[in-house]
Order: C-alpha cells, then sequence, then structure tokens
C-alpha cells in the first residue's frame, strides 16, 4: 500500500527513478553489485588483495599476474593509498621476476612509479603517503644510478608542504645533490692512489716505541681506522659509495708474535701533527684559511694537509699544488655541494637526529677545507650519541689534526670502547697512548677488564694485561734496597724488609665490589676446569701461559689454573 500511495502522490519522478536503474544495470553492470545491504564489489576486492598477497608469497607468478591484472581493471580510478601500494608494488616484483631483475628495463619500472605517482595526487591522499613514495622512487634512481631521474623527482619532492617536518627526505635529498655533485667531478679530483686508502702519513721518529708492537704502525693505523668505517655504522650515504671497496678483515690484530715483544696490542701511530691545523684554533690569522660565513677564502697548505686522511674521511684527490687551484675549487662548491651540505645539515639538526648524515656531511665539509666546521658538528652529534661511530669519526679526527690534546683523544677513545667493549683497535689505541705517557696505567686495566667482560680475548691482550698487573704491584711495594757497606775486602749488604701491599684499584671502596664481581664471573668464564681442559687440549700455550699470570695475581698462585699451568 505505501509504494501505491507513493506512487500516486510523484509518479513522474518514481517513473524516472525506475528508468534510470533500468539504463544503469543495462549500460553498466557492476552497478547492480552495490545493491543490497552488503557492498559485494568492497567484499571482491578484499578477495582479490588477500589473493594477490598469498600467489606472491608463495612464488605463483602465473596466478598471481591473473589476479593483479582483474585487480588493476576493477579499481583503475582507485585512490587508496593501501591498495594503490599493493597493487604497483606487486606490479614491479612480477615484472622484476619474468624479465630478470638484472635484464628488467628499468623505464618500465620508472612509468610504473609515474602511474602509482598520478594516482596519489588527489587531496583525500595523506602528504606522508606522497611523500614516501617520492623518496622510494629517488632511492630506486641512485640504486640503479640514473641520477637525472633522481634529481627529478627530488625537485618534484621539494614542492611538498611541510617538508622540514620529515627528516628522512632530507636525508636522501642531501645525499642526491651529494651524489650530482660527486658525479660532475673530473677523473683527476675522484681518482686516488689506492696505497692512500686507510692509510695515513707515516710518522718518521726513531727509536720509537712502537717498534715492538704487533704490526707496524701503518697496518695497526689502518685496522683502528677500518673497524671505524665497516663498523654497525658503515655508512652507505658516503659521497664516495661507489667506489668503495671492501677492506680486508683485521687481520692486523690476529697476527702472531714472538714471545719476546714486549707489547703487542698497539695500534695507530698518532701522525705528525699539521702545524697551520693544530694551530689554528690560537691563532686568528690562520683561521682565515678556512671558510667562513664572510665569503671563500682559500689556503692551498690546509688541503696539502689534508691530503694524508684516510679515503674514507677525504675520497677526493685535490689538485692543491696546480696554479688555478683557487679557481677550480671555487668550481667546485657549486650549488649541487651546497644543497648537499643544507639538506645533510638538517637531516642531522632534526629531531630525532639522522646519523647517517654525519659521514657524508664530515666528508664534503673537509672538501671545502673546513676542519673546525667538521669537528664541530661531529662533537655536537656526539654529545647527544650512544653509538660508537660518531666517536670513532670523532677521534680519526683529533688524532690526525690534535694528536698533541692526548687528553681529549683518550677521553674520546675511551667513550667507544664503553659504547662498544667488543673493540680492539679501540683498546690497542689506548695502549698506544698509554706508552706514549700520556694515559694512567689504573684507566687502561679498567678498559682492558671492560673488554674481557664482552668478548674471549687472545693471548696479546692477555699479555698486556698480566703486563699492567705487574706494574702496579711494583708500584705499590716498597723497593727492595741493597747497601753495601765495609771495607774494599769486606762489603756487608743490608737488606730492608720488602712490604708487598694490594694496589688501590683493589681495595678502594667504589672498585673493589666491581672486582669482587669481576673475578667470581671470571673464575667460571675464564678460569674453569672446562676451559682449561679446552685450551689444553688445542695446545694454546702462549694463552696458557697469559692467562695463568693474570689468575696468579687475581686469586693467589695456589689457583688451581695456576698451578695446572705450572705443572
Amino acid at each position: 500500500m505505501e509504494i501505491i500511495e507513493a506512487i500516486s502522490e510523484t509518479p513522474k519522478a518514481h517513473k524516472r527513478k525506475l528508468d534510470k536503474r533500468l539504463i544503469l544495470s543495462l549500460t553498466k553492470p557492476s552497478y547492480l553489485l552495490s545493491l543490497g545491504r552488503v557492498h559485494i564489489r568492497w567484499e571482491n576486492r578484499q578477495r582479490l588483495c588477500y589473493l594477490l598477497e598469498k600467489l606472491v608469497a608463495k612464488h605463483k607468478w602465473a596466478e598471481a599476474s591473473g589476479v593483479l591484472t582483474i585487480l588493476l581493471k576493477g579499481t583503475s580510478n582507485d585512490c587508496s593509498a593501501d591498495l594503490n601500494r599493493l597493487k604497483y608494488t606487486e606490479s614491479v616484483k612480477l615484472l622484476k621476476h619474468i624479465e630478470g631483475d638484472h635484464q628488467v628495463d628499468r623505464r618500465r619500472i620508472r612509468d610504473i612509479y609515474e602511474i602509482w605517482m598520478s594516482r596519489i595526487r588527489s587531496k583525500t591522499v595523506q602528504v606522508e603517503e606522497r611523500i614516501a613514495l617520492n623518496l622510494e622512487f629517488i632511492l630506486f634512481c641512485l640504486t640503479h644510478g640514473y641520477l637525472g631521474w633522481a634529481h627529478q623527482a627530488t625537485l618534484s619532492l621539494m614542492k611538498e608542504p611541510d617538508l622540514s617536518c620529515h627528516p628522512i627526505s632530507n636525508l636522501v635529498m642531501g645525499v642526491t645533490f651529494c651524489q650530482l655533485w660527486y658525479s660532475n667531478l673530473s677523473e683527476d679530483v675522484k681518482r686516488r692512489h689506492p696505497n692512500q686508502d686507510y692509510t695515513p702519513q707515516q710518522s718518521e721518529t726513531s727509536g720509537s716505541k712502537f717498534s715492538n708492537q704487533i704490526a707496524n704502525s701503518e697496518e695497526n693505523y689502518a685496522a683502528y681506522t677500518h673497524d671505524a668505517v665497516t663498523s654497525q655504522y658503515n655508512s652507505e650515504t658516503s659521497v664516495m659509495n661507489d667506489k668503495r671497496e671492501t677492506p680486508v678483515a683485521d687481520r692486523q690484530l690476529h697476527t702472531e708474535v714472538p714471545a719476546q715483544n714486549y707489547v703487542n696490542l698497539q695500534s695507530a701511530h698518532i701522525p705528525l701533527e699539521v702545524e697551520q691545523l693544530g694551530s689554528c684554533h690560537n691563532s686568528a690569522e690562520n683561521e682565515a684559511g678556512f671558510y667562513n660565513d664572510s665569503g671563500y677564502t682559500c689556503d692551498p697548505s690546509v688541503f696539502s694537509a689534508l691530503e694524508g686522511l684516510e679515503s674514507w674521511l677525504m675520497p677526493l684527490q685535490l689538485p692543491h699544488c696546480s696554479e688555478n687551484f683557487v679557481d677550480m675549487h671555487r668550481q667546485l662548491l657549486n650549488s649541487h655541494y651546497n644543497d648537499a651540505v643544507k639538506y645533510l645539515r638538517m637531516a642531522l639538526h632534526a629531531a630525532p637526529p639522522l646519523s647517517a648524515a654525519l659521514l657524508p656531511l664530515t666528508q664534503l665539509l673537509l672538501t671545502a677545507g673546513q676542519v673546525n666546521e667538521a669537528l664541530s658538528e661531529v662533537k655536537s652529534f656526539c654529545n647527544n650519541s650512544n653509538m660508537p661511530f660518531p666517536f670513532r669519526l670523532k677521534a680519526s679526527l683529533l688524532e690526525y689534526f690534535y694528536s698533541n690534546d692526548s687528553v681529549v683523544l683518550s677521553n674520546c677513545v675511551e667513550e667507544i670502547l664503553k659504547k662498544d667493549p667488543t673493540s680492539r683497535p679501540s683498546l690497542a689505541r689506548l695502549v698506544s697512548i698509554y706508552q706514549n705517557g700520556d694515559y694512567s696505567l689504573e684507566s687502561l686495566v679498567e678498559m682492558i677488564a671492560l673488554h674481557l667482560e664482552a668478548t674471549y680475548p687472545e693471548s696479546n691482550i692477555w699479555r698486556e694485561f698480566a703486563s699492567c698487573f705487574l706494574k702496579l704491584y711494583q708500584y705499590e711495594e716498597d723497593r727492595l734496597s741493597v747497601c753495601l757497606n765495609g771495607n774494599k775486602g769486606e762489603q756487608k749488604a743490608n737488606l730492608s724488609i720488602n712490604y708487598k701491599r694490594m694496589p688501590k684499584i683493589f681495595t678502594e671502596r667504589t672498585s673493589r665490589n666491581a672486582w669482587r664481581l669481576r673475578c667470581k664471573c671470571w673464575s667460571i668464564r675464564y678460569f674453569g676446569k672446562r676451559m682449561l681442559e679446552s685450551e689444553i687440549a688445542s695446545g694454546a700455550w702462549e694463552l696458557l701461559t697469559y692467562k695463568a699470570a693474570c689468575a696468579s695475581h687475581l686469586y693467589g698462585k695456589e689457583h688451581h689454573y695456576v698451578v695446572k699451568c705450572l705443572s
């Protein structure tokens, strides 16, 4: 009755509505899917998405291709961010599988990204999704060497509003401009001699304490800097990331050492301090050789000093001796360089800061001769960082340019070891500073103990540990003096009583409990019966000897480990 009444009231309007539905059902069959209480189209779309994900996960590419074709046709005008991401990411995967990852035409992948971007330019799509897609495409271009495409995508990304609130965007844009700048350099500037990689200038000091170390100072310094580059922060954003070769493993610390050598754990020597740079903070006149906000200045002596840096810090070979170096260097600092420094600095100073921007920014600042600025950026980042790599970078800069400031350098290396107790090059560096007389014996013992708590060290570390114990007891005990008295043919020896005291490091309240706990843990970890039997079976006699020497100082000569080794 209600229908009859409605028809009688508005017969023409109702008839037009029915005619419209009839026409839609004949011309557009999918219209019928939207009728009823359940949205059948939405259900079918969800089923297709589920099937596509499952088929791709099981590598059933033929079936997945059919499902994807239907999904693309049925959702050609859909602006949903999640649905578009599913469709086009799976399209890229299918394309790589069909044509091969190394043989696929990259332009086809670029076309997929362009279609994808055209689908998300709607006002309903969030800005974060558009930025994420642009970043994804830029990284794809950088990975495959399409810098032109990356540059155009970066310019498009720069037009997005509120871009400064996205640190990742600043990092990616900084890396893009960095690669664009590097790609336009001449081959002579890019090229560095292979022997310069990971090798500083050698010290010419004669009679040095380094003559009896594990290996020569050049090799150990290489291990130290290699540890910095190949740490958890092996930055893929470096200026020279396309030319870096994988260094040989840190074989320097595995070198076998003759038993007569006194010290065998040292790392890098301190290179000759560059006078121009070492005194720059004390002289306003020398600061004119750097770059400042007032304008461009260039001092070739600065770049002569930078030539000795390892390639991971200074990847370029600047021809500072050429007559037209000033003009060439001025042209080197072009708009791409300035944009790279700008965006990398923004990424580094973001909240939270992006540590991946630290190494490329430091490289760029050193290329411009801004040593103080580079060191300032590294120091500032270290103040809010818990990672070891920034401190390794700081230590490398301090060691090369300000090697006379041993206190700052040793504190920096200590921070590295506290954050990464497994770092053997850092421990070796502290031993080296101690041998130069610039580091306390007590602090070295603590750092070696910290290293022992995190690793199973080799014999050379136990050897240095035993040597430190011996020196500690020598410092604490009263010297045995022999006084010869009497006539020429009659001499009497008066011997003073020898008082042997426990070193303060084991008796002070602050450290006593820590050493007690260490001794309890080490009695099982390093000096247990199973460990002793394993070392004897392996024939590690040198390791047994040095560990027994340490055990005698920690537990006494009656300890079972010492007795077994002596027997």
